[in-house]
């Protein structure tokens, strides 16, 4: 069997045991039980050696792959021919692998438990500035569409990660040591950088505990856009690299 393609994870969720993966510039929704032969969970920046993608109602996603680092040593054609053909016998699995199976279901029983409770009002449901993305698999780059994003949910959208995680996913997409963001992310990698503390060293904004997120990716590299946001909507647009700031209304 040809290779179908390789795909690198750009974001992880162990509690509910998927993530997303790029291949190509496309953005993949990869599940647990579509990965074969594990010998640990996932990680940012693993890459997944894709037997077959496919599509659900979340949009695309990766059916069948394997982790390369679970076959340390071998090329990712070794990889195919070991393991042969996806479905042409049923793989076996390890007792890690059916072990993280077992916890994912409980996990996912007690997530839909909890969600269920806090919908009935019996348990207020917690949504924190950082909290884990949904299996939404929509691109948002521009102020407007991301500002309402973080208003409405809490949070940034799916497809951004922070500076770390944006920089294993370079050195593991391009294989190049990082030196600086000298390169669009949403062009190079298929994400945007968000997430990471702004200090408010200058003092341009009021006290608070704020976050900032690169919005309108033009040019070459990330450019001068910036969202800076804390809780309850408190969102800052600047165009210039935190010289002046706008408040967004909503």
């Amino acid at each position: 069997m040809a290779i179908t393609n390789k795909a690198t994870i750009i974001q992880w969720n162990d509690e509910k045991c998927f993530g997303f993966a790029v291949a190509n510039g496309v953005k993949y929704i990869v599940h647990l039980n579509s990965l074969r032969n594990l010998t640990r969970s996932p990680r940012i920046g693993d890459t997944i050696v894709v037997y077959s993608f496919g599509k659900s109602e979340k949009g695309p996603r990766i059916v069948s792959g394997v982790l390369e680092s679970s076959m340390p040593g071998m090329s990712a054609e070794d990889i195919v021919r070991k393991l042969g053909k996806p479905y042409s016998v049923k793989p076996r699995k390890s007792s890690f692998s059916g072990f993280v199976l077992a916890v994912c279901v409980l996990l996912a029983l007690a997530w839909g438990a909890w969600t269920l409770a806090g919908k009935l009002g019996f348990v207020p449901p917690k949504i924190g500035i950082h909290a884990q993305s949904s299996e939404n698999v929509s691109q948002y780059t521009s102020r407007d569409e991301v500002a309402r994003y973080i208003c409405d949910n809490g949070y940034l959208p799916p497809n951004y990660v922070n500076k770390e995680s944006g920089v294993r996913l370079y050195e593991s997409k391009t294989g190049k040591s990082f030196v600086r963001w000298n390169f669009n992310p949403l062009s190079t990698l298929g994400v945007m950088i968000g997430g990471d503390s702004y200090g408010n060293r200058e003092g341009h904004l009021p006290p608070g505990d704020y976050r900032e997120a690169d919005v309108d990716y033009f040019g070459p590299n990330r450019g001068t856009k910036r969202l800076v946001y804390s809780s309850g909507c408190n969102i800052y647009y600047t165009g210039d690299h935190y010289k002046s700031f706008v408040k967004m209304k909503f």
